[in-house]
């Protein structure tokens, strides 16, 4: 089983690992016009996100073979965002809820 996170915007896509280690990224010609800034922070925003979904999924996975305390959770590098947790969370399949 591999756990990977997805965000795609403005001709950016990502695909990241838990943890947020970044595993594929995409420009389509549109994502490079509006500048080398915009282009930084669009994917950084991306992987942020891609990191909360991954992570997420990690989580449910990790508690679905018996669970892990808070602090190895963040030991392993499977950290939230409290403000990203509900988009990974909708993103989540609902066999993997608790």
């Amino acid at each position: 089983m591999s756990i990977t996170g997805n965000a795609r915007r403005d001709g950016v896509s990502v695909e990241v690992l838990p943890g947020g280690a970044l595993r594929s990224l995409e420009l389509s010609p549109d994502a490079v016009r509006g500048g080398g800034t915009a282009l930084a922070r669009n994917i950084l925003a991306l992987v942020r996100e891609a990191a909360a979904e991954a992570n997420q999924r990690a989580k449910s996975a990790v508690a679905d073979l018996g669970g892990l305390r808070e602090d190895e959770l963040a030991g392993l590098g499977l950290t939230q965002e409290a403000g990203l947790t509900e988009t990974a969370e909708s993103t989540t399949p609902g066999t993997w809820r608790l």
